[in-house]
């Protein structure tokens, strides 16, 4: 048995229309025919009742069509003050609102291929029906085709539950399509729930810092607002990003995942080296651990020796009888010899930059214990780790060294220059700058909402090193989570840190890769902010792989205005394909000569097939009006909405 297939179309004439005209007049006609003839009234009641039901029911139908055909003038702009968002929240539950939309469906995907073939004039009411109707809009005038949101005539709120965006969201739209503005939407709901909040912005847009001030003020939290701006020394919050960390590997491997992913394992792997064993013994010796201490440590090798006699003094004044004339020995050994090393017998240690230094190398490595074994079989002291790290650095050539610290010393000399110095590395002990002092671990606590600015257009270099500095500390917080909970923590609801990074080509860095990757597990939740799908495979050295690979961390996606191909083919493979409904005509006129004179044949056929095509056509994105999206939310629900401008006052 065939199917019967339902074909839709809404842009046809309204013959339903005529139908109950057509019904409207039959049961007057009966109605006056019989008041003029006086017939039974049982039976002209039914047939005037037959008339009015069939005239309702074809009513129906032409209502339901032309509303269909009214709703393809879309939506105007919608204005929401962020007091009446705020009134709302308690009553969404776990959940985001996300604007007004609908479920994307086959069937839109088969109205919006039949809207395509038309022109817009044949598209949208005519100008007199919408004046009739109160309707001040000229869809005509506007940018986008507004037909877009009007495919489905009946809209609902968009809720999102928070759990499902645990697997992060990426946001793709041109410049001023929607970006700013969703920030403006979402950032006071979070802030609402308690939640953190950390916001990424390369450009150091003043508008997306003004949103996060006012929801903060709005939400009756002004003081969880903190901004971070290197243009804005004198205003900015003070990060001390190196200040969390349980082990000195800790660091070491922060400042590892800021170095460019580009750069050479080797390279890597003895930076991580060098500053594990600097870390140590800038530990060792109490100093704090500083971006710009760092530096100072290891930008030269005479700096390296002088934490080193530090770390060996602080040690041989624990064990001052048992060593104290034997390093005297040993200096006056070296003051006599200049300093040099002995033909056929190198210093150990390489030439170093005081005699004390060289003696006290000397004794270290002759006369204290390698390991734990030795020292008990020996009855001397074992060498602490600590100072082994840093004496492997001044037993290496200095020439090496020298180039193999060449990537992390100028990442260091980036997070200390300028008003960066005391920004990144700041001065407890100065009491005479009032600015707050904070670091990851307790804006987290504080559930704070942190600004962070980084200035990568007067600045990129520094812009970019910076944002992956921050970052690299949110993944560190981020493992401290994972592994051991937080201090404030009760257990009665999870914590989430939400990290807002705007502009991601000048923001993506292996730090974000991994919280994308590793960070759910930890209450992240990455909300990536791009104009196109180019720009994140640009900014990861040309490897559409890798960025792929990003976003495939990526559960959720939400699009607006784009016309970049790259992103029109990931939103048609994150959509998938659909099958509808496609109606072919034919005719055919023939003529032949026959014995009985000229005959004239004529054959008419409609057909309708189905044709897989995309579930949503990416031609659609270019024509996107503002303030509206596409979105796939939890791998699987596809969401037409449209957002409101949140009035900041």
């Amino acid at each position: 048995m065939s199917k019967v297939v339902q074909f839709e179309q809404i842009l046809r004439p309204l013959f339903e229309a005529r139908a109950v005209v057509a019904w409207t007049v039959a049961g007057l006609w009966c109605l006056i025919w019989a008041l003029a003839l006086h017939f039974a009234t049982p039976t002209i009641l039914l047939l005037v009742l037959m008339c009015a039901a069939l005239a309702g029911w074809r009513f129906l139908a032409a209502y339901g069509l032309a509303k269909k055909k009214l709703s393809l003038i879309g939506k105007p702009f919608s204005f929401l003050s962020m007091g009446q968002l705020l009134e709302t929240v308690p009553r969404m539950g776990n959940n985001l609102w996300l604007g007004w939309g609908y479920r994307w469906e086959p069937s839109h995907t088969r109205r919006a291929a039949e809207v395509m073939k038309r022109n817009l004039v044949e598209i949208y009411p005519p100008q007199w029906v919408l004046q009739m109707l109160g309707i001040k809009r000229d869809p005509l005038q506007e940018r986008g085709m507004q037909w877009i949101h009007g495919l489905e005539p009946s809209e609902g709120d968009v809720l999102v539950p928070i759990d499902s965006l645990k697997g992060h969201c990426a946001i793709i739209a041109t410049t001023g399509a929607m970006k700013t503005r969703l920030v403006a939407l979402i950032l006071p709901q979070l802030i609402a729930r308690g939640d953190t909040v950390i916001v990424i912005d390369p450009k150091g847009d003043q508008d997306l810092r003004e949103i996060c001030r006012a929801s903060c003020t709005a939400t009756g939290q002004a003081d969880k607002f903190l901004m971070f701006h290197p243009a804005f020394a004198s205003q900015s919050t003070r990060l001390d990003l190196l200040k969390n960390w349980d082990r000195v590997s800790q660091v070491a491997s922060r400042l590892s995942l800021v170095i460019d992913s580009q750069e050479n394992s080797t390279f890597k792997d003895f930076c991580w080296t060098a500053v594990h064993a600097i870390t140590n013994g800038m530990k060792y010796v109490g100093r704090r651990v500083s971006i710009v201490n760092l530096k100072t440590a290891m930008q030269t090798r005479a700096a390296v020796e002088r934490l080193t006699e530090d770390a060996l003094t602080k040690f041989f004044d624990a064990h001052q009888d048992r060593y104290r004339d034997r390093i005297a020995q040993e200096v006056a050994k070296h003051s006599f010899a200049g300093q040099k090393p002995q033909r056929g017998k190198p210093n150990p240690a390489g030439d170093t930059g005081s005699a004390e230094l060289a003696a006290m190398l000397a004794v270290f490595q002759a006369d204290v214990g390698d390991h734990p074994a030795d020292a008990r079989q020996r009855g001397i002291p074992e060498k602490p780790d600590e100072i082994k790290g840093l004496v492997a650095i001044l037993e290496a050539n200095k020439e090496w060294f020298g180039k193999m610290i060449v990537s992390i010393i100028p990442m260091l000399t980036k997070l200390s220059t300028d008003d960066l110095k005391w920004l990144l590395s700041p001065d407890y002990e100065d009491l005479n700058d009032t600015r707050t002092i904070m670091d990851t671990k307790r804006i987290v606590q504080g559930a704070h909402v942190l600004y962070a600015g980084t200035d990568t257009l007067a600045d990129p270099s520094v812009g970019h090193t910076l944002a992956a500095m921050l970052l690299a500390d949110v993944s560190a917080v981020a493992a401290e989570l994972y592994n051991h909970g937080i201090e404030g923590d009760e257990g009665e609801a999870p914590r989430r840190i939400h990290v807002i990074v705007d502009e991601w080509g000048d923001a993506i860095c292996e730090p974000l890769i991994q919280q994308a990757n590793k960070g759910r597990g930890a209450g992240i939740f990455i909300w990536a902010f791009g104009q196109t799908f180019s720009d994140l495979v640009d900014a990861l050295g040309g490897s559409q792989a890798k960025a792929l690979r990003f976003m495939g961390n990526m559960n959720n996606l939400i699009v607006g205005a784009t016309n970049d191909q790259a992103t029109m083919e990931l939103v048609s493979d994150k959509f998938g394909t659909t099958a509808i409904e496609q109606r072919s005509q034919s005719q055919s006129i023939g003529s032949r000569t026959e014995d009985v004179g000229l005959e004239f044949s004529v054959n008419r056929g409609e057909t309708i097939k189905e044709i897989v095509t995309e579930l949503f056509p990416p031609s659609l994105l270019p024509n996107m009006p503002d303030l509206q999206y596409i979105a796939l939310f939890n791998r699987s629900e596809r969401i037409k909405g449209r957002i409101p401008i949140i009035q900041l006052t």
